[in-house]
């Protein structure tokens, strides 16, 4: 299907990438991330909190070594400090050594996370949660060192913990999948299995299936299984793998569900992203789009997390049935927006980018819709100059704001209203 020009050029904003209705595009590594983000110490000095807050900020700022120097600067003043926080103390050394890991100082990460470990253990607790991913990082930190006895010892204390508690969480995915590499490590390839198979059920029960998390461990989980010889599963890994990736880039549909509630559809805020997506990445022609409209419908009507503005620019070709893919897809435009920003949404780019999310999807399907004249004014303008599109959108929102304040504008749905 030809595409007009103006879909190059918005893809720089709006990064859609397009795909036909049926286009479907050696050792164990050890893991880059530590089981846990602990807070780090906590104090009343002030020179501590301001030392705390700076060497988090350069930790996520990736400066590992001035994160570092921080750190010990603040070490030293805790050692000080009469009103020692024990927590906080271990904190700050599991802190320290994941600044040594990040500067692949392994025999110094294993250092301070013993020494993180140790005090946690002896002053707060050693066995409950905190204690368990602690020791998981010093597991880590000596895989890092090709020394798998000694990460297996702590590995296997930090399971049998998270599986006394059971938390489910992202903490006890993490915890299972770095124990199913030590094993897989050792040669203890049925018990790495068995340890993967349950990290991904945790994964998926708490960062869904398509969570970038699941997908990484899934390539372990078919390495698993290649080993044991299970190729059955391993096939059964590798089309999964397939699907789900496909599902990223492009979407799916979900069932329909009857949204009654914010917290149901916050439930399902996830297909929601992902039935949106789908729409805006197929032709109008799919056989699926009828189903992903009445979900995506259903969705908005009823979500706090999410809010489509409908002005006098937009009743030039919302009211007409025949673009009603178009209202569709401006629905599911301000959805994948909304669910991919954080709050506080800026409602004036959510608009931008959905306008322009619309123009491209109509550039896409007008072979089959027919025109559309008030997306042809749009690409008119942008033809004539880019500038000229972007004060267009921007003015047609500035007139819709202040119909909405005389009571004039309509909105579709918001997250004040539905709150």
């Amino acid at each position: 299907m030809k595409k007009t020009m103006i879909t190059l050029m918005l893809l720089t904003l709006t990064s859609i990438a397009w795909a036909q209705d049926n286009n479907v595009q050696d050792s164990v590594a050890v893991a880059a991330q530590d089981s846990v983000d602990v807070d780090i110490a906590a104090s009343q000095n002030p020179r501590i909190m301001e030392l705390d807050n700076q060497a988090l900020r350069q930790f996520a700022n990736k400066e590992y070594n001035e994160a570092l120097a921080t750190a010990l600067e603040e070490l030293e003043l805790i050692k000080k400090d009469e009103s020692e926080n024990y927590r906080g103390h271990a904190f700050l050394l599991a802190f320290i050594s994941r600044c040594y890991f990040r500067q692949n100082a392994y025999k110094k990460a294993v250092e301070y996370g013993l020494k993180s470990a140790e005090l946690y253990g002896e002053k707060c607790s050693s066995d409950d949660i905190q204690y368990a991913n602690l020791i998981d990082n010093v597991a880590l930190y000596y895989t890092s060192l090709e020394d798998y006895e000694k990460a297996e010892k702590y590995s296997d204390e930090a399971v049998k913990i998270h599986n006394k508690y059971f938390a489910n969480d992202k903490e006890m995915g993490g915890v299972l999948a770095h124990a199913a590499e030590i094993k897989f490590s050792l040669g203890k390839y049925t018990e790495a299995v068995a340890l993967q198979e349950h990290a991904l059920s945790v994964i998926e029960n708490d960062e869904g299936s398509h969570s970038d998390h699941y997908l990484n461990e899934l390539k372990y989980m078919k390495k698993y299984y290649e080993k044991v010889g299970n190729t059955a599963k391993l096939e059964e890994m590798e089309e999964l793998e397939e699907q789900l990736q496909e599902e990223v880039d492009h979407g799916y549909v979900p069932p329909l569900v009857e949204f009654k509630t914010a917290e149901k559809c916050r439930e399902h805020n996830e297909d929601a992203y992902y039935c949106s997506l789908f729409y805006l990445h197929h032709y109008l022609s799919n056989e699926k789009m009828q189903q992903a409209a009445r979900y995506i419908h259903a969705w908005t009507m009823a979500s706090p997390d999410v809010m489509v503005y409908f002005g006098e620019a937009e009743a030039k070709w919302a009211a007409d049935e025949k673009n009603y893919g178009y209202l569709i897809a401006y629905l599911a435009a301000c959805t994948k927006y909304a669910l991919t920003h954080d709050d506080p949404i800026d409602p004036e780019k959510q608009y931008q980018v959905a306008i322009i999310d619309i123009l491209n999807y109509y550039s896409a399907n007008k072979e089959i819709s027919g025109e559309v004249p008030a997306f042809e004014e749009y690409i008119k303008l942008y033809e004539k100059s880019p500038d000229k599109l972007y004060d267009r959108i921007k003015k047609d929102y500035e007139k819709f704001q202040k119909e909405k304040d005389k009571g004039n504008g309509e909105v579709y749905t918001t997250r004040e209203d539905k709150e």
